[in-house]
């Protein structure tokens, strides 16, 4: 429509253009007029020229319009064509782009496809390996379990088969290689000869009636290595021995050497002299003896060689001379003696003893145990493991080794050096040589410790019984289904004694070696009553199934939820008694489900106590511990005023304390579970201090807790903050308690 005005419009200015010439020529010549018509018709003439002018102009304007319109209108329809053409191409662009989508999402398809299939072949090649895997693994626990049982069977007949040995016995031949060492007391002991003559060093010297002889003895130490032979109870050993002894003697005497000269006697007094000797031999012991049950005992000889070791001597002497010339003797003071130190001695060959020995074996105590028993059982007394579980034995004894032969073949002979023109004593010999006929006999008493590695006989060694079993199972007495964990101890039900200590017991159960005999086990668990379970391993080798039911204890469940929303709400809950002032249990619900549970004792009449800020307090009783409550807390309304609880400000500060973090957070929960909900926070203090200040303070605690609110994430437009100072006091300000509880900070509902 719009363009058919258009073209009237044009058409109408064309045609006035074209006919206003042919007017203006077929109209009649004016009349002469006169001069003010003239002027007259100069001004219409004027007018009608600058009439004419307007509308060229006009007729021009609008041809011009006509023109930009027809220009405008082709530009339009060319940009109509290029916008329709940019569409063509962005359609076939799209659909070019559609169709290469379509191609990339078939491509993915097969991908997808292929990936699929080659996934589902993997899985089905990893079950299958799974399948594998299980199903070796499942072989081998059967063929373990089997070899157990094959093991346990066997052990069953090699012990019924030794029972019946006993009963015809066949004596057995056990050899030993022993490693023995000894720690004892040693001694030499010398017995010097009676002499005739009182000559001062030689045959003859001392005597019975001028000698003093005290044993000492000394530290000695052996080292045995033998064969030892077991057969029944008799015993036989005989190897190679080496022993060091080491013996002192005292000594007190007096010499006399006359000066041929002066007829004058000098008498050397000894009263403390002493003498160490050491011996070191090498020897073939021969013992017999016999076992009974954990002991055993020795007897024989010792053959003993000695090699070449020393003596030492040490002490002081007086020298008293009785001179003829002079009324009366005199002395020559106190002398060191200047003895031999650790000069050669001779020992007559061979050195036999008689020796004897009484000991136990410790195998018992200290023999290990077979691998398999990891319990680490006793053996019985006097009982051995046989080869290939146990080859190392120990004792201990106590000994006696007493030398019957004299051993003393050091000669009679003067000191070695002895200053005639000098009358001091300058060198010994020692007193084993002071008589040829001094006899000298070997005494060895003490400890022995021995170390006995058994060689495998070719009779069977005796065969402990074989363990018996007990199986551990522990299920609910309701379900009959296997508990996750419970602890089970089970004690002898005679001794008391424990048989096995305290274990965890899954799902698969336990298996323990027991011993024959009467046991009672006891079994815990978390939510479950103690229970108790009577058994009896009455046959070796056997295997007991002890199946303990244990009885659920009641648990008491809460659920915890607002009334009007229905949401869950997490809260304190608090279980007490009337007897007690703090809580008996105090339950934080899950922030997911609202929920919490405990195990009540039995007997006390509970009370359940929720108070959570934001909702009204409940307080009832509980009826039964194993009751499932759903509390429905109902929201304060609006207009409603509640305290916040354990707020604390620092001392006339505005400052919040750490200690208020909790009720702060409760704070915030509650507001962020209630999003509709408006507050103000509304400060009080108590009287003390001036007006003024009191209310300034209790504005800035009011504002310190909506600072805290609005940074934890609530929006500002829900709060708002006043402080009343102390003009709203709930108590008395006469007392410190009173006036706690007047400074407190309330929130109301809005």
């Amino acid at each position: 429509m719009k363009n058919v005005f258009r073209n009237i419009l044009i058409a109408s200015v064309v045609l006035s253009l074209t006919c206003a010439p042919a007017v203006t020529n077929a109209m009649p010549a004016p009349v002469p007029a006169t001069q003010t018509d003239k002027k007259k018709a100069a001004e219409a003439k004027k007018k009608e020229a600058e009439k004419k002018k307007k509308e060229a102009e006009k007729a021009k304007a609008a041809k011009e319009k006509a023109k930009a319109a027809e220009a405008k209108k082709k530009e339009a329809e060319k940009k109509k064509a290029a916008a329709a053409k940019a569409n063509e191409q962005k359609k076939a662009e799209a659909e070019k782009q559609r169709a290469a989508a379509a191609k990339a999402n078939e491509q993915k398809r097969e991908e997808a496809a292929k990936a699929a299939a080659k996934a589902q072949a993997q899985r089905e090649k990893e079950a299958a390996e799974r399948a594998k895997i299980a199903e070796e693994r499942a072989q081998e626990k059967a063929q373990k379990e089997a070899e157990i049982k094959a093991k346990e069977e066997k052990a069953i007949r090699d012990y019924e088969k030794y029972q019946e040995s006993l009963e015809n016995p066949k004596t057995e031949v056990v050899s030993y290689f022993n490693l023995g060492l000894r720690l004892g007391y040693a001694a030499m002991m010398d017995k010097l000869q009676a002499a005739e003559d009182g000559s001062l060093w030689g045959a003859g010297t001392l005597n019975q009636s001028n000698a003093l002889q005290q044993l000492i003895g000394g530290p000695g130490a052996g080292l045995s290595l033998t064969y030892n032979l077991e057969y029944g109870h008799f015993l036989f050993e005989t190897g190679l021995d080496f022993r060091f002894l080491n013996s002192t003697s005292r000594y007190g005497f007096t010499a006399m050497q006359l000066e041929q000269n002066t007829n004058a006697k000098y008498y050397y007094l000894f009263d403390n002299t002493r003498e160490m000797r050491n011996m070191l031999e090498i020897g073939v012991p021969v013992m017999f003896g016999a076992q009974f049950s954990r002991y055993y005992f020795l007897v024989g000889a010792k053959v003993h060689y000695g090699l070449p070791m020393g003596y030492s001597q040490s002490g002081k002497y007086d020298i008293v001379v009785d001179d003829p010339m002079y009324f009366e003797p005199y002395g020559m003071g106190i002398h060191e003696l200047n003895g031999e130190t650790n000069a050669p001695m001779k020992f007559k060959q061979p050195d036999v003893s008689v020796a004897a020995e009484f000991g136990i074996d410790l195998d018992e105590w200290l023999q290990k145990q077979p691998a398999e028993d990891k319990n680490k059982k006793k053996i019985q007394p006097g009982q051995r493991l046989p080869f290939g579980r146990e080859h190392i034995h120990y004792r201990v004894a106590l000994f006696a080794e007493y030398g019957v032969l004299n051993t003393n073949s050091t000669p009679a002979a003067n000191p070695v050096e002895f200053a005639g023109a000098d009358p001091l004593v300058q060198k010994s010999n020692t007193m084993l040589a002071m008589n040829g006929n001094t006899k000298l006999n070997n005494l060895f008493v003490g400890a022995k410790f021995v170390v006995q590695f058994e060689v495998p006989g070719k009779t069977a060694r005796p065969v402990p019984p074989p363990p018996a079993y007990a199986i551990y199972s522990v299920v609910d007495a309701v379900t009959k289904q296997p508990l996750k964990a419970a602890f089970v101890e089970t004690r002898g039900t005679e001794s008391g004694k424990i048989a096995m200590r305290e274990k965890q017991i899954g799902p698969k159960g336990f298996r323990q070696k027991h011993a024959l005999g009467n046991y009672t086990a006891e079994a815990k668990a978390e939510g479950y009553y103690p229970a108790t379970r009577f058994f009896h391993v009455e046959k070796v080798g056997s295997t007991e199934y002890v199946t303990i039911d244990m009885q659920p204890r009641p648990v008491l469940r809460v659920r915890v939820y607002n009334k009007e929303t229905g949401l869950v709400v997490p809260a304190t809950v608090q279980i007490l008694r009337p007897d007690a002032e703090a809580p008996a249990y105090s339950l934080a619900t899950d922030s997911a489900t609202g929920s919490t549970k405990q195990m009540l004792l039995e007997g006390p009449q509970y009370t359940l106590h929720i108070a959570q800020m934001g909702y009204d307090t409940v307080h009832m009783p509980i009826a039964n511990i194993g009751d499932s409550l759903n509390i429905a807390l109902s929201p304060v309304k609006k207009g409603e005023v509640f305290i916040v609880k354990n707020l604390n400000f620092a001392t006339n500060k505005t400052r919040i304390l750490s200690s208020s973090e909790e009720a702060l957070q409760d704070l915030y929960m509650y507001l962020a579970r209630n999003p509709k909900v408006h507050i103000r926070i509304v400060g009080h203090t108590d009287n003390v201090g001036k007006d003024a200040a009191n209310q300034k303070l209790s504005e800035g605690r009011a504002n310190e807790v909506m600072k805290d609110l609005i940074e934890r994430g609530i929006a500002p437009e829900r709060i708002q903050a006043e402080g009343r100072g102390e003009s709203q006091p709930i108590d008395t300000n006469d007392t410190e308690e009173g006036r706690q509880n007047n400074r407190r900070v309330e929130i109301e509902i809005l």
